[in-house]
């Protein structure tokens, strides 16, 4: 039975179209990897929801069929084989889609040209045939779809009773899980339990796409793996090139007795690096197989929402659930220890006399907590104290150095700037990366505010509610429902940051797509261009609203107009309440990077991508619709700005270039 894809479907697929590059290609037989055709043989479902075809079914040696993609055995005479409902739905709409010439008229067999499909009679139809349809009474009324309007939501037709020919299946009786009609249910499924098609069909399609959001959930973790995995294989390249040079250098200091040696740990360092790359290379190998094979079961998931009827959804749950559950349970740790090898230079003093022992290659898994292990024991006190006074005036001149290069950066973006600079900077330093950050001190312009839409206050607060006073002002804004910045952005050539902290208060319960606030940037000639920026070119926002997608508010991000992300549960809507949202904005013209984040939950929202800078941004500030809500926003910049550890942290690696 086929059914129109629900609401819950269509939003599954949409939101989970990682998996869409394959949904255009010709699904292939896992035997003999020859495509599916529309008139060729039929596909059939493996446990593995792998698709077999029907040839290789009837020709499997010894009844046991080996599934190519997953090395999964099927032995035929245990398991019984279902025709594939979903995948022959979806030859069948890609050979209407991408293949339309190879269909014929099935009316009349006359040889001709296929030109539409009716959905009723589910027979092939030239123009000639098309002509006589429309004219039989019998027909007239039916769906005919001509090829280049045909969907898989149009492909739906009616399915009646096998048994009781003029009734439809609209009913699913749970205890002989089947679906049954309305005579059915009075004759020997009296007494089961019966309840309806439209219902059963509905909570089995919420537990599959349940089954597809935590395989989502794994593949994006595995693919954090995966990354991780391949950044440690260049990290323990790049220590082998640190080594190599620092074994290099400790042994050119030293008389030619030690060239062998030298030969002998420059070979330990290789072979130990070998051994981590393989290690690295054999979780990676592991973690991508895994990866396959939840990417192919996910994909089918999503060809079932697309594809499947009713009654093939309800039989293909169990199937799902297994693969899923074994996906699940069988994935493989997302941690992995990779020992970082060191080079142990502790005991010169007494290298002479143990030239034949000096120096390892290790790891720091096998030294002592704290790093390179000391060799104490092969140094006298006054050799050892020497080396701790040596260390202590190094790290001092490591100070001084960082101290000095941090003022000369500041001055620096002082030049850069060519003014003083109006706010607070800091130098930022994160692990090996190190960046200066400029907090603007910026101001909103009271003179450009749209005062038919809202006004600032005695405390400098941006209202959603219009000015009783409106003095003429050449210059104000007229269409955009908020105001702009004093001045445009600076090309810094650094980073900078600003924040809004807004307060909303809901006086109705919010429906539809109605704005509450905007705050981002735009070139100078978009400034009031809409009601918003959301539609502008040149422009970069962030906005909270209602969302009919997600039936909640949410953060939008977006970029020249298009639309890039909606992350929803932003606040409860729910009229009375009142809630604080409090924002920042990252801006680096040298990377042409915009950032938005969430100061309150401490997380980046959005990093939009080639900004373009060619001319002067000017942020932007927006309030919206007085008749449902109150909303008060505040700027937060230069030094009231809480410049947490946690928050460098977030602008450094949100900036990084990876």
């Amino acid at each position: 039975m086929v059914m129109h894809l629900t609401h819950i479907q269509l939003t599954y697929v949409s939101q989970y179209c990682f998996v869409s590059f394959r949904m255009d290609t010709f699904p292939k037989c896992s035997v003999c990897h020859k495509e599916f055709t529309l008139k060729g043989p039929v596909p059939y479902l493996l446990p593995c929801l792998h698709a077999v075809c029907e040839k290789c079914v009837t020709s499997a040696a010894g009844g046991v069929i080996s599934c190519s993609t997953c090395q999964r055995e099927v032995n035929l005479t245990d398991t019984s084989l279902q025709k594939d409902a979903v995948r022959q739905k979806e030859i069948f709409h890609l050979t209407v889609k991408h293949r339309p010439t190879e269909l014929l008229c099935t009316h009349e067999d006359d040889g001709n040209q296929a030109a539409c499909w009716c959905q009723e009679c589910e027979e092939f139809l030239c123009e000639y045939c098309q002509n006589m349809h429309s004219s039989f009474k019998l027909s007239r009324n039916h769906a005919v779809h001509n090829f280049g309007d045909i969907t898989p939501q149009n492909l739906e037709i009616e399915t009646n009773c096998s048994i009781h020919e003029r009734y439809p299946l609209d009913l699913f009786d749970k205890s002989c899980n089947m679906c049954i009609c309305s005579q059915c249910r009075r004759g020997e499924h009296a007494d089961h339990e019966v309840g309806y098609l439209d219902e059963a069909a509905e909570e089995v399609t919420q537990r599959i796409e349940q089954h597809g959001k935590d395989l989502s959930a794994l593949l994006s973790r595995q693919q954090t793996h995966l990354r991780s995995i391949r950044q440690d294989t260049q990290l323990t390249t790049r220590t082998q090139d640190t080594l190599r040079k620092t074994v290099e250098h400790t042994f050119r200091s030293l008389r030619s007795q030690l060239d062998q040696r030298e030969k002998e740990l420059l070979i330990d360092l290789e072979s130990q690096t070998r051994e981590t790359k393989a290690t690295l290379h054999a979780l990676e190998t592991s973690c991508e197989e895994h990866h396959a094979r939840c990417t192919d079961i996910s994909g089918y998931i999503q060809k079932c929402l697309l594809y499947a009827s009713k009654s093939v959804l309800l039989q293909l749950e169990t199937t799902v659930e297994g693969m899923t559950r074994t996906c699940l349970e069988t994935a493989s740790p997302e941690t992995h220890d990779v020992p970082e090898a060191v080079f142990n230079t502790n005991g010169l003093s007494k290298l002479k006399s143990d030239m034949s022992g000096f120096g390892n290659i290790t790891t720091l898994k096998e030294d002592s907590e704290g790093g390179i292990p000391e060799d104490k024991q092969t140094q006298t006190d006054d050799d050892y104290l020497s080396d701790l006074e040596q260390k202590h005036e190094m790290m001092l001149a490591e100070k001084d150095k960082s101290c000095q290069v941090a003022s000369e950066t500041i001055d620096h973006l002082q030049t850069l700037i060519g003014i003083l600079i109006e706010g607070c900077v800091h130098l930022i330093c994160v692990a090996d990366r190190r960046m200066v950050l400029h907090c603007l001190r910026l101001k909103y312009d009271k003179d450009r505010a749209n005062l038919d839409k809202v006004h600032i206050n005695t405390e400098g607060h941006l209202i959603n509610r219009k000015s009783d006073t409106r003095p003429a002002v050449k210059g104000r804004l007229k269409e955009y429902s908020g105001t702009c910045s004093t001045a445009p952005l600076p090309r810094a050539g650094c980073p900078q940051y600003w924040e809004m902290k807004s307060r909303v208060c809901l006086d109705k319960t919010l429906i539809g797509n109605l704005l509450i606030l905007e705050v981002g940037v735009c070139q100078e000639e978009q400034r009031d261009v809409w009601l918003c920026l959301g539609g502008s070119a040149s422009s970069y926002s962030m906005t909270v609203s209602h969302c009919a997608k997600h039936g909640g508010i949410c953060r939008t991000t977006l970029k020249e107009g298009g639309y890039v992300l909606c992350l929803p549960d932003t606040l409860p809507n729910t009229a009375g309440t009142s809630h604080t949202l409090h924002y920042g904005v990252v801006y680096d013209d040298a990377k042409k990077k915009i950032v938005f984040i969430d100061v309150k939950e401490n997380k980046v929202m959005s990093t939009l991508d080639n900004v373009d800078s060619s001319q002067p941004l000017w942020p932007m500030f927006g309030v919206y619709n007085p008749h449902h809500l109150t909303v008060s926003m505040t700027l937060v910049v230069g030094s009231d700005i809480n410049m947490t550890e946690e928050k460098k942290a977030m602008i450094v690696k949100a900036l990084s270039s990876w």
